[in-house]
């Protein structure tokens, strides 16, 4: 970390710390709490907190005429707090939030579909991932059944390691634009009683992993321990697919705004009757619809879903964000992954 970095993340671990003295300086008042009740609820001292609150011209007690202004004062700071820590991670960051990962699409959406590849039956995936910039998260609703439906935009890749006969071994790939789940399998894979890893900093459980690039920033004893985790579960074994990822990020050609968008559905509804395990596009696409192992087809029929969500109006804008994302991770988001794993990023 340089020293501009632990300069940042000592700012925001001090804004962190107010914004846990401000929520539990509502609960003081909300619940008339004694100190003591709220040091052992919030892990606030007594002495912490008493000077918080002379410090701020919070009163010991407040009363029915100025309760709703104590609670619009601590609301207000909470949001500059949040603005404020947001500015500084964009500072080191830029557009980039989060690494989404999906180490089996086919496990993700219950499928045991290996499909066809040059016209030759697949014999079995050895890896199907998906590696994700989210950019925007969102919900629709499948207009027959009522049923919703999650949609996460942002920059992505499909990739897939099979055997098509006997020792023949091919890889594979899709850009990514968008991901569609049905709610239900969403809302499995960031299930807690899923967890693979029990953290406040990153969530993993089988299906799915979101890796906040602000872990960067964390204090040395929490990324030593999550290093390790995220390279043994993570970077190690699917080495292959993020050298191709970093490879396409690096590809001034991919991504091209002119193709629209490219959206992996893994249906709209649970019994993914309705674009179930598809390559979603909006218009044909030549060698890019041609077949690829794990996924059914890949249609032009993109664009109800586009309408649905209004996400026709965001086109240009969404593809400059893109543009920005898939720059700043060719040229920060490798040198952290690098940073943190040495010898398993190319």
């Amino acid at each position: 970390m340089s020293q501009r970095e632990r300069e940042i993340s000592d700012k925001i671990a001090s804004l962190e710390k107010e914004k846990k003295i401000l929520e539990g300086t509502r609960a003081y008042y909300e619940q008339n709490l004694s100190y003591s009740d709220l040091e052992e609820l919030s892990g606030i001292s007594i002495r912490e907190f008493k000077r918080f609150q002379s410090d701020n011209e919070f009163p010991y007690r407040v009363g029915s005429f100025n309760r709703q202004a104590i609670y619009d004062k601590i609301q207000q700071r909470t949001n500059d707090i949040i603005q404020e820590i947001g500015k500084l991670r964009g500072s080191v960051f830029g557009a980039l939030d989060q690494l989404l990962f999906i180490p089996s699409w086919q496990n993700m959406i219950d499928s045991s579909f290996n499909g066809f590849y040059l016209n030759q039956p697949v014999q079995k995936i050895f890896q199907d991932t998906i590696i994700f910039l989210p950019e925007l998260a969102m919900t629709g609703m499948e207009e027959t059944t009522g049923e919703a439906f999650m949609v996460i935009t942002g920059l992505g890749m499909y990739w897939v390691k099979f055997e098509l006969g006997a020792g023949s071994i091919v890889t594979d790939y899709r850009e990514l634009t968008g991901i569609v789940l049905p709610f239900d399998f969403y809302h499995r894979a960031q299930d807690e009683t899923e967890q693979v890893l029990k953290s406040e900093k990153m969530r993993m459980t089988e299906y799915m992993t979101s890796i906040p690039f602000s872990l960067i920033l964390e204090k040395s004893t929490t990324q030593m321990y999550l290093r390790g985790v995220i390279s043994r579960n993570i970077f190690h074994p699917y080495k292959e697919s993020f050298d191709q990822f970093l490879g396409l990020c690096k590809d001034p050609n991919s991504f091209n705004p002119e193709d629209g968008h490219k959206i992996l559905s893994g249906g709209l509804t649970a019994n993914k009757s309705l674009y179930g395990n598809e390559l979603l596009t909006e218009k044909p696409l030549g060698e890019y619809s041609r077949l690829i192992a794990g996924i059914k087809n890949t249609q032009p029929k993109l664009n109800k879903i586009l309408e649905n969500l209004q996400l026709e109006t965001m086109s240009e804008a969404f593809f400059e964000k893109l543009d920005k994302m898939k720059n700043e991770f060719s040229e920060i988001g490798r040198k952290y992954l690098v940073d943190w794993m040495p010898g398993h990023i190319s």
